[in-house]
């Protein structure tokens, strides 16, 4: 049932209709007209690296593998006897740099969904870094952006809900990791009611405690967002944690677990039949988007996953993207996340905004063994169902701004005069058949269609 589920809300959180944010971009500039994406900034970060070293990480490791269908046992002594073996493995590579690139410094490290660290090159040529003995593969950070829509009634989510014992309750015991911007605790859509944290949760790092220490004192946590954790570098430095800055996380994780029950208002009009895919599960906020950053390094989302598998997430969602500019198996991000898979999670990631045409799957959606997700037409629209004439040929979506004064911008002007028609003399001249323009303030619902 929770794999019926999984699947369900992983279609829906990563966002059928996909988005995205704007990144430095101009609205008119498109990089070519085979393209959904507008320019973004660079692809990669020539000042890092993420360097794998020779040697399966815990999730593909013959010893430490989980069995089909269950998850790594982080207590067992398998595991924590080979993740001595990997840590020295990684002290063996700090000393090789010392010696032979003292301008590098590892600022990160792995050995759960990769085994390998993240490097500030600080000058040094990649080819020095993956020229030592005890490494597989480095390659420059790649930069990812969020990725973003929403819709349910397109994957059928209400026969999972059937199926799951109700819309209200589907989902329930299955822990979803966002690694995203960040997920607004207080949001109403994020509502407590009902819930309560599994047992080892909350969980937060030592930046998201009031009392700096992990997991004591967390801040950003609920009993349904049981995970605050922030990921970038010199994160303390600059101020930042987990809390939910931008809102893109926040909305990724509604369209995936939002509770039942609560109505949106805009402009004045309500929108009802609300909620997630999977509104009774629980929510980790894994930030590598933190305050205004608007790209996230392959190094820092490496160590989101890492933390999330480590967590005991069932499901991670990742409604990023960034360009795909090497083979999956040369894609570190990609290899991390088939390795997550290996290691019992579900995970699911954008196909991004480089669209329509062939070849243009972003990374890290290239990942072979993720659920990468792609953009579907949806039919919905935020305003009115307006049918005309009277007789009910034709139904179309208006789309009603609430200040009566946009709907006069909109009237066109006279022939002879540079003024606008009053509303009423607009209305009026509204010929006969044709659609005629309702008065906001008398609209007093709004439905999705």
């Amino acid at each position: 049932m929770k794999k019926i589920l999984a699947a369900s809300l992983i279609f829906s959180s990563i966002a059928l209709s996909v988005i995205a944010l704007g990144v430095g971009r101009s609205a008119s500039i498109r990089p070519n007209p085979n393209a959904d994406a507008f320019i973004q900034g660079p692809a990669v970060d020539t000042s890092s690296a993420v360097v794998q070293l020779k040697g399966d990480p815990l999730s593909t490791y013959s010893a430490t593998k989980p069995a089909a269908g269950r998850k790594i046992d982080f207590t067992s002594s398998a595991v924590t006897s080979y993740r001595a073996q990997l840590s020295a493995g990684r002290n063996e590579f700090r000393r090789w740099l010392q010696a032979h690139a003292p301008g590098a410094t590892i600022t990160s490290e792995y050995d759960i969904t990769l085994n390998g660290v993240g490097v500030d090159l600080n000058g040094t040529p990649l080819a020095t870094i993956a020229a030592a003995p005890m490494v597989q593969r480095a390659e420059y950070s790649v930069l990812y952006h969020p990725n973003l829509s929403q819709s349910y009634h397109i994957i059928n989510a209400t026969d999972a809900w059937n199926a799951a014992g109700g819309r209200s309750v589907a989902g329930a015991g299955i822990k979803i990791g966002d690694i995203d911007t960040g997920i607004d605790e207080t949001h109403p859509f994020f509502d407590p009611t009902g819930f309560s944290y599994p047992p080892g949760f909350p969980k937060c790092d030592a930046l998201d405690s009031n009392s700096h220490h992990e997991d004591q004192d967390c801040k950003y946590v609920s009993p349904k967002v049981i995970v605050a954790k922030v990921f970038i570098k010199h994160a303390a430095q600059q101020g930042l944690d987990a809390q939910a800055i931008q809102d893109h996380g926040s909305h990724t994780a509604g369209i995936a677990a939002g509770v039942t029950g609560k109505t949106a208002v805009v402009n004045g009009v309500s929108i009802g039949d609300m909620s997630g895919i999977a509104p009774g599960a629980w929510l980790g906020n894994y930030n590598v988007f933190p305050g205004d950053v608007l790209s996230a390094s392959s190094p820092a989302i490496l160590r989101a996953v890492d933390a999330a598998v480590a967590d005991g997430m069932d499901v991670l969602n990742l409604s990023l993207g960034g360009t795909a500019t090497r083979a999956e198996e040369d894609d570190l991000l990609a290899v991390g996340l088939n390795n997550a898979v290996d290691a019992g999670v579900v995970v699911a990631v954008a196909a991004g905004n480089s669209g329509p045409g062939a070849g243009t799957v972003e990374s890290p959606g290239i990942a072979s063994k993720v659920i990468t997700v792609a953009a579907s037409t949806n039919q919905h629209f935020v305003g009115q169902p307006f049918t005309y004439p009277a007789s009910g040929a034709t139904t179309i979506g208006a789309a009603c701004e609430h200040p009566e004064q946009r709907l006069l911008q909109r009237a066109p002007l006279s022939k002879n005069s540079s003024h606008r028609p009053t509303r009423t003399s607009w209305l009026a001249s509204v010929g006969k058949g044709q659609p005629r323009l309702i008065s906001p303030s008398n609209l007093t619902s709004l439905r999705l269609v």
